[in-house]
């Protein structure tokens, strides 16, 4: 079952449907004063237009009689201009109020994404939450400011226009009340086509848009390997499958609109011929033929456009299907702990992990001294980076507990709170655009240039920093442009040491530099800083020579602590 029937089961789920309405009514609940606006101005100008209406009828039967009543086109000319403004007018508050609300739903959308529990929110392409994030919040946005005041505004043309045409003729008043729920039913019936197209679109919309992100984003490995030519097929092939499902919306859309263009002009020539022959009949003028056109038009119109809301309520629960089930997902708790320590140590007791069914570390236990240098060592796949993400409680054990000992407070469990006091280099390139001080101003929101500049000394940044030309300030575009990939990752080391945490996790972080280099970084590391727990994820044995133990992992998650001579001699 692909995803498309995957969702429109849950959709057809009527406690699925109420839980949604309720979301949204939450939702839009801070708004809901400005919806009205949007309705009073509406219903305004909807009293203006039926005034117009009943005016024009006098003015063309005055002409009849060869009796031109100035009076009444003023007020007629009059309505057109109020009636221009007041659109104008609600065009700019529903723009804004539109933009206002989307904005902030999905402001607490991105916030949510970013504080949802990682291992959870990490099972979803970044491509489709941006498309949830523009596309879905978009489409929520304009149905839940547009879709209460317009139903509401309908019924209410619905009823004024049925009892003026019954106080003028009660026969075409009923015809016109008969043709409208024809064009009602027809477009009901095409509604699960419609469904099931918005479905598709959003899926489609969300594949193309994660494709073309990964694209870009790694255009280094796309020249690489000559991938131009393969993408360009995927495109095509992406491109073929949307256009399908527009030639088949658009095949349905088109029949729709013939029918309900046929039933909307027998609407229209029937009140004319009722008219005509009516008026020959010397049972009516010619004003009041005006008023059947009119009317007629805008009963079957009524009709039509509350059948037109029932398609934008489940184009709009797809979008808050989506969006909810990101929100819905489980947050990380923060209780707010401030204290810093100096020192940190590590009991990690009896730990196992399994991604699914596979067991990638099981039964590890190990402790670390406050100032001991960690090496963690073992062929890929071993779980190397599964305990770095656990440390960062970026997910849990499914099996034991990582407590730290805290000079200051006993001991904590590794939780979110536990990054207040660790840094982390991590692999590739993972400074953001921006300034170099901006980059490092996130290892310490208020750190000083002489603090920023001692940062780059230990990571050894500084003497190619004192060649940019706007020093701190030289601009970095995406993936660190205008630096090389060892300058990048000299920053990024930078950024984690500026803050002088207590625990600091280099995952790889020297890959991008040479030989003396790195043993310039990591003796400054190591050396100048004996209260910094530090652990070193590497391939590279001439890290270890800095690590005061070594871990070493093998291929059945199973793991081996030596001192740095017992490692050494094992090799």
């Amino acid at each position: 079952m692909n995803k498309a029937k995957k969702l429109w089961k849950k959709l057809k789920n009527k406690d699925e449907n109420i839980r949604l309405m309720k979301w949204m009514i939450h939702v839009v609940k801070p708004y809901f004063r400005f919806v009205i606006y949007v309705f009073l101005i509406s219903l305004v100008s909807m009293g203006i237009s039926y005034a117009s209406t009943i005016i024009g009828k006098y003015v063309v039967d005055d002409a009849t009689t060869g009796v031109i009543d100035f009076r009444n086109m003023a007020f007629m000319c009059g309505t057109t201009i109020v009636s221009i403004l007041i659109s104008i007018f609600s065009n700019i508050i529903s723009s804004y109020i539109n933009e206002k609300f989307s904005f902030s739903i999905r402001q607490k959308l991105f916030n949510d994404i970013q504080r949802s529990v990682w291992i959870k929110i990490s099972k979803y392409h970044s491509g489709d939450l941006v498309t949830r994030l523009t596309s879905d919040i978009g489409g929520l946005a304009d149905g839940l400011i547009s879709i209460l005041p317009s139903t509401i505004l309908i019924f209410f043309q619905l009823l004024i226009s049925f009892g003026i045409l019954l106080y003028y003729d009660w026969q075409i008043a009923v015809f016109a009340l008969f043709l409208g729920p024809i064009g009602a039913a027809f477009m009901l019936f095409f509604r699960k086509k419609y469904k099931e197209y918005q479905t598709k679109f959003r899926e489609s919309e969300s594949e193309y848009r994660s494709f073309m992100q990964e694209v870009l984003s790694e255009l280094t490995v796309v020249k690489t390997f000559r991938q131009e030519g393969a993408n360009e097929e995927v495109m095509e092939g992406l491109k073929k499958k949307r256009l399908g499902l527009v030639i088949r919306n658009s095949r349905l859309s088109s029949i729709m609109s013939a029918v309900m263009r046929l039933i909307y002009s027998t609407g229209y020539v029937v009140a004319f011929c009722w008219g005509a022959y009516r008026i020959s009949k010397g049972d009516i003028t010619y004003g009041t033929l005006t008023v059947f056109i009119s009317l007629v038009g805008q009963v079957q119109g009524s009709v039509s456009g509350l059948a037109n809301i029932v398609p934008r309520i489940y184009s709009m629960l797809i979008s808050a299907k989506r969006i909810s089930d990101v929100t819905e997902i489980q947050k990380e708790i923060y209780t707010g702990k401030t204290e810093l320590p100096k020192k940190v140590g590590l009991v990690v007791n009896d730990v196992s992990f399994a991604y699914a069914d596979e067991l990638i570390v099981k039964d590890l236990n190990f402790s670390v001294n406050p100032g001991e240098k960690i090496g963690i060592v073992g062929p890929s796949g071993t779980g190397k980076t599964t305990i770095i993400r656990m440390l960062l409680a970026l997910t849990a054990p499914q099996k034991g507990d990582i407590r730290y000992v805290l000079d200051s407070a006993g001991e904590e469990t590794a939780c979110p709170d536990s990054r207040r006091f660790i840094s982390y280099v991590p692999q590739g390139n993972t400074l953001k655009t921006g300034t170099i001080a901006d980059n490092l101003r996130v290892g310490k929101a208020d750190a000083t240039e002489d603090e920023m500049w001692h940062a780059l000394r230990m990571a050894s940044a500084e003497k190619f920093m004192k060649k940019q030309t706007d020093g701190l300030e030289t601009e970095l575009s995406e993936k660190s442009g205008g630096l090389s990939e060892g300058q990048a990752q000299r920053i990024a080391i930078a950024r984690a040491l500026i803050g002088e945490k207590p625990v600091l996790i280099l995952d790889e972080a020297t890959s991008a530099l040479d030989e003396d280099t790195e043993s310039v970084v990591l003796k400054n590391i190591t050396e100048n800083s004996d209260l910094i727990t530090c652990f070193i994820i590497t391939h590279r044995r001439s890290m270890l020579r800095y690590c005061d133990k070594v871990i070493e992992l093998d291929d059945d998650g199973y793991m081996t602590i030596n001192t740095l001579s017992q490692y050494n001699q094992k090799k």
